[in-house]
């Protein structure tokens, strides 16, 4: 990782400034130019305040690279074992009070469904008897029948609902393909708002798993809206809560349909924009070659809002120093 120092002498060396992937929201900092999103992710009705300009790719604002080791489309469990299973392996912190509530309206009116939640701090055992606690108090049962180790990971079972986190020998890091397979166990992704998931979304669908989202007018909010519309599942995009939980109630209620899905998720996601290497690079090349033209026009975002700075400045200056004066008027 370069210092702190270097990267700041590249920023001040760099003609334009653009920020993409990995932080949702804006870095704040006024010599930033650009930042690239979508129109799904970042609609032109956003009421998220941003100090970069956006720049709007023509689709997803990322591509995803499945990982080689996934592994096949299993079949539907459902179909044998009669239940159906929802799943969610965002992080922890996305998981709110609020998610849970959602999520135990959606398991209380499915008879015999499950819940699998697997992330990091699970290894702390407090940690987990607090989660299964908050379930408990929304209605779901959480007796223990039984524990399995899966691969570099335990796997605990409960009546309603499994949680599961990486065993003390192998650490805690998870790599794509040990999240894989526990993908085998579900039909149904539920996706964490405000905060959706990203990759979780993405190796959900490349098994075969849809992923139920909720929409709303800021970025972290929008990733899974971007996701599924690119690969045609925009159906599955929730308004609200209420539409959140009919969403997923009605694909529970069709297994056949699962079933469908599961078995043609794999190949639509793959020839959709969302897994095109090739057309995604074209077109951030694109929005690159527009920024620069622009930097050579003297069109620099970051320019002329210092620029405005600046100008403001001596106002501030004037308001503070009159500020003063009444001060000291008023001791007199």
């Amino acid at each position: 990782m370069l210092p702190i120092r270097c990267i700041a002498n590249i920023l001040i060396r760099t003609r334009t400034r653009v920020t993409w992937i990995g932080y949702p929201n804006t870095t704040g900092l006024p010599t930033i130019d650009y930042r690239i999103t979508d129109a799904l992710a970042d609609p032109p009705n956003t009421r998220q305040k941003h100090v970069e300009e956006l720049v709007r790719l023509p689709k997803c604002f990322l591509c995803y690279m499945p990982s080689p080791e996934a592994g096949p489309v299993t079949p539907t469990p459902a179909l044998s074992n009669g239940f159906i299973t929802f799943g969610s392996f965002n992080n922890l912190a996305k998981i709110t009070p609020k998610v849970l509530q959602v999520w135990a309206r959606i398991l209380c009116a499915v008879p015999n469904s499950r819940l699998v939640v697997k992330c990091k701090p699970f290894c702390c055992d407090s940690v987990r008897q607090r989660f299964l606690s908050t379930l408990e108090q929304l209605g779901l049962e959480s007796l223990a029948i039984s524990s399995h180790l899966l691969r570099s990971a335990i796997f605990l079972l409960w009546e309603r609902v499994s949680i599961a986190f990486p065993s003390e020998k192998c650490g805690i890091t998870f790599l794509a393909e040990e999240r894989q397979p526990f993908r085998r166990f579900l039909q149904l992704s539920l996706d964490t708002f405000p905060y959706a998931g990203t990759t979780t979304t993405c190796e959900s669908l490349y098994m075969g798993v849809p992923c139920v989202t909720m929409g709303s007018l800021v970025h972290a909010h929008n990733v899974g809206v971007s996701l599924l519309n690119t690969v045609g599942l925009g159906h599955l995009v929730a308004k609200n809560e209420d539409e959140y939980v009919r969403l997923a109630l009605a694909l529970a209620s069709d297994v056949t349909a699962l079933s469908n899905l599961r078995l043609d998720l794999r190949n639509l996601m793959s020839k959709s924009p969302l897994c095109d290497g090739s057309k995604f690079t074209l077109g951030l090349e694109s929005a690159y070659r527009d920024v620069w033209r622009r930097y050579c026009r003297g069109d620099v975002p970051s320019l002329k809002r210092m620029e405005t700075l600046q100008q403001q400045q001596p106002h501030h200056e004037e308001v503070a120093v009159k500020s003063s004066n009444a001060n000291k008027d008023d001791n007199l």
